[in-house]
């Protein structure tokens, strides 16, 4: 005989099987306004790889809040860039062996243009509130100071470029998403 204790177990644990095995029903449309946004950027993959770094990201439905995100990610990820540029400078100037001045001229100049990408995107984070159309030009001006030290590497045939050329891009790639999605608010 079936005690009724089993019974209710039973029924219990398939319940909860359901509840497990179902996923939220908002699960498309969280995602649906980063990969509509993320289609119209510089590159979609790496877009979405962006903004799936951070969950409110994801389940993010308001283009307003999707903007605040993506301007502290941009902002965060242009100090890292700005610390590691600094500490490349620190690291030429306290080794022993002679680096051409060129490669240090060139990285100052790329520490002083991200300085001026940090200042662009908080400028557009504060604009958000009040001036939509400076903070869209804030957020692309972020990218081109991030091209101004783009072109000081290539133009003084810097070989450490690399890690820079990708923090460029990275840049670059925020800008674009913020410049997109800036562009859709009212």
């Amino acid at each position: 005989m079936d005690s009724p204790n089993l019974k209710f177990s039973t029924i219990l644990s398939i319940f909860f099987l359901l509840f497990l095995s179902s996923s939220p029903p908002s699960t498309k449309a969280e995602s649906q306004l980063v990969d509509t946004i993320c289609q119209e950027t510089l590159n979609h993959t790496m877009c979405l790889e962006a903004l799936g770094s951070d969950p409110q990201a994801k389940a993010t439905t308001d283009l307003k809040v999707l903007a605040k995100i993506t301007l502290r990610l941009s902002i965060s990820n242009a100090k890292d860039s700005l610390r590691f540029i600094n500490k490349t400078i620190n690291n030429i100037i306290n080794e022993t062996d002679d680096q051409p001045i060129v490669v240090l001229a060139a990285l100052k100049q790329c520490a002083y243009w991200y300085e001026a990408v940090v200042g662009s995107f908080k400028s557009a984070l504060l604009e958000l509130k009040e001036d939509i159309m400076t903070a869209n030009y804030d957020i692309k001006v972020a990218g081109d100071d991030a091209d101004y030290c783009e072109s000081e590497l290539v133009s003084k045939k810097v070989d450490i470029a690399p890690s820079v050329s990708e923090r460029n891009y990275q840049v670059k790639l925020y800008s674009s998403i913020g410049f997109v999605i800036t562009n859709k608010l009212p």
